[in-house]
């Protein structure tokens, strides 16, 4: 029972310390880390990205500087060395990479450096790493190799394809895929550099044939999650056959972008004396080309395929046909490359041309023509030659995306017609592509003829006569031009004179017409004065004050003998 007891209080004292130990921890370490990630569970060694949270929760302000290290222990500089004031924080978002150490240990670890004071007031460096654990659940490591042999009986000088395949059919990306063939085929070894899970790599040998069979037999090596891994290839023969067919393969040309067309041409040559019949042509990629065809003795069958461009492809055509003892013969035509190029690398130029008239009127009349030239391409050109004809006329050295560069010419043209430039560049391919102008019509007519001129009369000689002077008159006649002349002169000073005095009558008539005009009006607006009465005075003639009195003094007026009246009446 004491034991027990004596058991008891140990455990209490121990927990006791663990709780004061960790309560004096959160004192000291104010530093808290938060970390998250993309990902936690892996199949492999991967890229994931993490994110990072430092805080101080301390009631004072760090006194150093806080640095962030990666899992290899390198410093993440992004991050910066920020001194964390009371309840601040730094974040930092970047990638790493999840190595095969870190799946086996189920964790990834950062470390967080940080300056603290010590019990007795000393300034130390402190350090503290941080994790997230991770599970990895493994991945299943799994290839399947396939082997294309075209063809498979050759004659002599005959170039034979052996194509592998390696399809991942495992959870693991695989990389470094190594090809050991036969030395037959080739002493160099086939490198794939990676097929991702549930995708597709190929490698391809090639080799002339000789004179005796060859054996196909190949060896691979791989890594996937860290670790190599094998597989082989069982051996298979390629029979040397004296074969009277040769398939060759063509294009118009290399490639293009996706959706462009590329005319395929396969030559079926029959060197034989015999025919072959019954021929079929196919490919890995397009599937049965063509079937029921015959190729005769001594000629060329020549076959055309049209196909659309969606990626850069390889072809092959195997050509399996029946000879003249009904014995079936295989042969197979060359590897051809037609390559995709991107759309927006597609080199695209516009031409336009204009001429300075439409009618010529004469052979050998100089035309003036301007050429235009815009790079609608997202790349730059060239080397951009612009020719009519088949006779170049000019070059551009460089064309860049979006510009127009143009150019004039005086030609010399025969005759009316019509008339075009093509403008002509290499693409990504090296293949001579051509675009052409607007087409030109320019006529030809008869000039019109000059009109007749009106011809000129030149008018007579004017006959000059002489005018008599005084030196031609009679004497008498001239004794008098002197008193006539004076006798004028006299004439026109009476005649201004006069002419004086009329006027001066005329104004002074108008002033007295207007002085009469005005005593009238004057007369006119007045009564009646009496005259005979002393002290009368002016009386409006309708005014209507005729009172007694005056009646009776107008009558005795009257009636006064003038004799006896001292007074003149007025």
């Amino acid at each position: 029972m004491k034991h027990r007891l004596f058991a008891l209080l140990l455990c209490a004292a121990a927990l006791c310390v663990i709780f004061c130990t960790a309560g004096l921890a959160d004192e000291v370490n104010p530093l808290r880390v938060a970390m998250q990630i993309s990902q936690s569970a892996f199949t492999e060694p991967t890229e994931i990205t993490v994110s990072i949270r430092v805080s101080n929760t301390g009631e004072e302000t760090l006194p150093g500087p806080v640095t962030l290290f990666y899992p290899n222990g390198k410093q993440v500089e992004e991050f910066g060395a920020p001194v964390l004031e009371a309840g601040a924080s730094k974040s930092w978002s970047g990638t790493i990479d999840v190595t095969q150490s870190m799946l086996d240990s189920g964790k990834i670890t950062f470390k967080v450096k940080y300056s603290m004071y010590n019990e007795a007031g000393e300034l130390v460096s402190k350090s503290r790493n941080f994790s997230k654990e991770i599970t990895y659940t493994g991945g299943v490591a799994s290839i399947e190799v396939n082997r294309t042999i075209t063809p498979t009986t050759a004659g002599k000088g005959q170039e034979v394809s052996i194509t592998y395949d390696i399809v991942n059919t495992g959870t693991l990306d695989v990389t470094d895929v190594t090809i050991t063939e036969n030395a037959s085929i080739s002493s160099a070894k086939g490198i794939i550099e990676k097929v991702a899970a549930g995708e597709k790599g190929s490698y391809t040998f090639k080799v002339t044939m000789g004179t005796k069979d060859l054996t196909s037999q190949a060896n691979i090596s791989y890594r996937a999650a860290g670790k190599t891994e094998t597989a082989t290839k069982e051996a298979a023969t390629i029979k040397y056959g004296e074969i009277k067919l040769k398939a060759t393969l063509s294009a118009d040309k290399k490639g293009g972008t996706p959706g462009d067309t590329v005319k395929l041409t396969l030559k079926l040559a029959n060197s034989g004396k015999t025919d072959y019949t019954n021929i079929s042509v196919s490919d890995a990629t397009l599937g049965l080309v063509f079937s029921g065809e015959t190729a005769a003795a001594g000629k060329t069958t020549t076959l055309e395929k049209d196909v659309t461009i969606d990626e850069t492809i390889d072809y092959q055509f195997t050509v399996i046909a029946t000879d003249s003892n009904d014995s079936e013969i295989e042969t197979a035509s060359n590897r051809l490359t037609v390559t995709s190029v991107p759309a927006d690398q597609a080199i695209s130029l516009n031409v336009f041309a204009e001429a300075d008239r439409d009618t010529v009127y004469s052979p050998n009349e100089f035309v003036h023509f301007k050429v235009s030239v815009t790079n609608n391409s997202t790349v730059d050109v060239s080397d951009v030659s612009v020719s009519a004809s088949g006779v170049t006329l000019y070059t551009f050295p460089s064309i860049l995306s979006g510009e127009t560069r143009d150019f004039t010419r005086d030609v010399i043209i025969s005759m009316g017609g019509k008339f075009q430039f093509v403008a002509s560049v290499a693409n990504q391919l090296k293949e001579t592509v051509s675009f052409e102008s607007n087409i030109l019509t320019i006529g030809e007519a008869t000039p019109t003829a000059v009109p007749t001129s009106v011809p000129i009369v030149t008018p007579p000689q004017p006959i000059i006569k002489q005018l008599p002077t005084t030196d031609d008159l009679d004497p008498s006649m001239t004794s008098l031009q002197e008193p006539l002349m004076t006798a004028g002169y006299a004439l026109l000073g009476l005649f201004a004179l006069g002419f004086v005095v009329l006027l001066a009558a005329g104004i002074r008539r108008s002033r007295l017409k207007k002085e009469s005009d005005a005593a009238l009006d004057h007369l006119d607006e007045g009564g009646a004065r009496d005259y005979s009465r002393p002290g009368s005075t002016f009386m409006p003639e309708n005014e209507e004050e005729n009172t007694a009195d005056n009646t009776e003094y107008a009558s005795q007026e009257e009636n006064t003998d003038p004799a006896n009246n001292d007074s003149t009446q007025v």
